[in-house]
């Protein structure tokens, strides 16, 4: 079987790994990546995860996602400053479901089992102290990262998650016979609990690998929307116009290494692309191949396709009037991708002050200052035209008697649909 170190290794995606890994990857084994339902969706950090467990699929290996929800109701300190507040056993559930639904369109393309981690759920807390507590000492669990860090702050509560995430390697060790845990780097410190406490009970050697975490050049985390929140799985959360639009802005520099994680394009293959990029980096031809790979994989072909030609419409600088140069199902795509705002009409009256309509429950322009001074700046467009701050809407302004565009800076566009 051929080495699947060396791919992901001029990838980036290896930060620690246990020492004789690379001799038991020489023959197909089982491993699994595991994934705590902690909010509605999964978002692009954890794609990190998903891509590196097809990576080991592809290379022949047998592969699991793990859903933890007990391991959710105690709360994984790791990467936390402050105490995690417990969390409501329905929302757990309900994240599953959300969470599993996401992961199994990756199940079912990749031929990924989905496993749950419910065996905890029937343990005694005596049983559980005197055979897998009995395992660790003090010293060595006051060690780990995700520990020392919050010594003084960190509840019984916490300080435990580490043993029950062992405990998922050891029953996934005795039940599915797998060797290896991979995730985040954040998780090391889990990941060698499980592997001490295989040892001790099992008296054999397992492995740990964690990948790199999404952060930008300077540590700090990336991933982020211009407003602050996660670039979501979900679409119902991220729209998959924002989420290809995330991947088309990323920096050169930022582009140049995650073309290597969320692709699977091979070395060469990537090379040619960033010689290509830098005779016409203005062309963004690495970010397109990033926005596509994603796209694709996370959504499907056919919303790329959409989602591309609603980009070569809107970034069309020949575009000059949208009442003559869009056809009624350009619209329809914006309205489904783009975000859109409905204003349902109760009078056969239609005119509407233009500062007033951007202001509309904040969905485009939090107040009429900020409109004002895009509007000076010419940072508004209505259709792709500018205008000015006295502007009357009337009917004759509506794309098809329905669509009102309007473009905020150089990358944010909005529907309003206004039905009669």
């Amino acid at each position: 079987m051929c080495q699947i170190i060396p791919e992901i290794l001029w990838r980036g995606l290896i930060i620690n790994t246990t020492n004789g890994l690379s001799d038991i990857l020489r023959r197909k084994i089982s491993l699994y990546s595991g994934f705590d339902p902690t909010s509605y969706s999964l978002h692009i950090g954890n794609l990190i995860s998903i891509i590196l467990s097809i990576h080991f699929k592809n290379y022949g290996h047998q592969v699991f996602f793990l859903l933890g929800t007990s391991t959710s109701l105690i709360g994984d300190p790791s990467g936390k400053k402050g105490e995690r507040s417990l969390m409501k056993k329905q929302d757990i559930f309900l994240y599953y479901r959300k969470i599993r639904k996401q992961l199994f369109k990756f199940s079912k393309t990749f031929k990924i089992p989905i496993l749950q981690n419910n065996w905890n759920n029937k343990l005694k807390f005596l049983d559980f102290s005197r055979n897998i507590g009995k395992c660790f000492s003090i010293h060595s669990m006051l060690n780990k990262d995700s520990v020392k860090t919050r010594r003084l702050s960190l509840s019984f509560t916490e300080f435990t998650y580490q043993l029950l995430q062992a405990y998922d390697f050891y029953y996934l060790y005795n039940k599915k016979q797998c060797v290896l845990q991979i995730g985040g780097s954040d998780q090391w410190g889990n990941i060698t609990c499980g592997i001490e406490l295989i040892k001790k009970k099992q008296k054999t050697q397992v492995h740990g690998l964690t990948h790199t975490l999404l952060t930008k050049a300077d540590g700090t985390k990336f991933g982020k929307t211009e407003n602050g929140s996660n670039i979501w799985l979900d679409p119902n959360l991220t729209s998959p116009y924002e989420f290809y639009q995330f991947w088309m802005n990323i920096s050169d520099v930022q582009a140049k290494k995650l073309i290597k994680i969320f692709t699977f394009y091979n070395k060469r293959s990537i090379s040619k692309i960033i010689n290509l990029h830098n005779s016409a980096p203005f062309l963004r031809i690495l970010q397109s191949k990033i926005a596509k790979a994603t796209t694709i994989l996370v959504h499907s072909k056919k919303t790329f396709t959409d989602i591309y030609n609603i980009n070569q419409i809107l970034f069309n600088p020949k575009i000059k009037n949208l009442n003559t140069s869009l056809r009624k199902k350009d619209l329809l795509l914006f309205k489904k991708y783009l975000p859109c705002k409905k204003i349902i009409l109760n009078s056969t009256t239609f005119n509407f002050k233009i500062l007033d309509l951007l202001i509309l429950d904040n969905f485009i322009c939090k107040s009429k200052t900020e409109v004002l001074r895009k509007i000076k700046f010419n940072s508004l467009l209505l259709n792709m035209k500018t205008f000015f701050s006295d502007y009357v809407l009337t009917k004759k302004d509506l794309i098809y008697n329905h669509f009102l565009l309007i473009k905020k800076g150089k990358k944010n566009f909005y529907i309003l649909y206004f039905q009669y």
